[in-house]
């Protein structure tokens, strides 16, 4: 094997509109070896059944993050557990459906793919020893390693924090892929990650923004019926942490 592609997106939370874009865009930039989603897929949107029906179809391998745990155990172990997230919790589940919670509780933690020359892609959703701790772009290398430091990867991919960005740290790249559809970086595009090995080159990453019709996801949260519609909207559209 002289070249291997994986495309990894995360952080759906129920967008229906910015997770086709996103699938469209891997498409177009395909074929690839494997399609990785990387968890939260479901809470915070007005589509969570349909968008977890599209993850599972169009993903060779699907992981779980913070919030799917979260639906699967309503809430009990979140360590921010609120009133608006426990409302938006229970208002999933009663979309979801018992099937679907299962499939949610049967994901997988982390996902790794070894190039032909042992170098490691690793993909989880926010750190790789567990879902809630976030890798944060800014912080000292020695608080990083913390997280990191043990990994095998050579590229460690990952969502969490809806802010896309790329570090390298000692032996290993740190690349943040997400949000496929609720960004926090100031830009409202869908984003996903391309990481492509070559014989010759090693790995490879680039980080894909799609527009898609952020109007038309605004409307569905209005009219679908999800607890605190005004808080999902202004989120979505100022696609940041204020």
């Amino acid at each position: 094997m002289t070249q291997l592609r994986v495309a990894v997106f995360s952080d759906v939370h129920g967008n229906l509109h910015g997770l086709r874009a996103v699938l469209a865009d891997i498409d177009s930039n395909g074929p690839f070896d494997a399609i990785i989603a990387a968890g939260d897929h479901c809470l915070n949107g007005p589509d969570p059944d349909e968008c977890l029906d599209l993850v599972m179809q169009a993903s060779t391998h699907v992981l779980y993050g913070n919030t799917d745990r979260d639906i699967v155990e309503s809430g009990r172990n979140d360590p921010d557990l609120g009133t608006k997230k426990s409302d938006s919790i229970a208002w999933t589940r009663s979309r979801l459906g018992a099937e679907r919670i299962s499939q949610l509780d049967s994901l997988l933690f982390e996902h790794q793919i070894a190039a032909p020359d042992d170098s490691i892609l690793q993909v989880v959703h926010a750190n790789p020893h567990d879902v809630d701790r976030h890798i944060f772009p800014d912080r000292p290398d020695e608080e990083l390693l913390e997280l990191v430091g043990d990994s095998p990867a050579t590229v460690l991919a990952f969502g969490h924090l809806h802010i896309p960005f790329v570090r390298h740290l000692e032996t290993i790249t740190l690349a943040n892929i997400a949000s496929a559809g609720l960004p926090r970086d100031g830009d409202r595009r869908a984003t996903w990650g391309e990481f492509n090995w070559h014989a010759d080159a090693g790995w490879t990453l680039h980080t894909h923004r799609v527009e898609y019709d952020v109007q038309a996801t605004v409307k569905r949260i209005f009219a679908s019926g999800m607890p605190h519609p005004e808080r999902r909207a202004q989120d979505l559209l100022s696609a940041s942490y204020d």
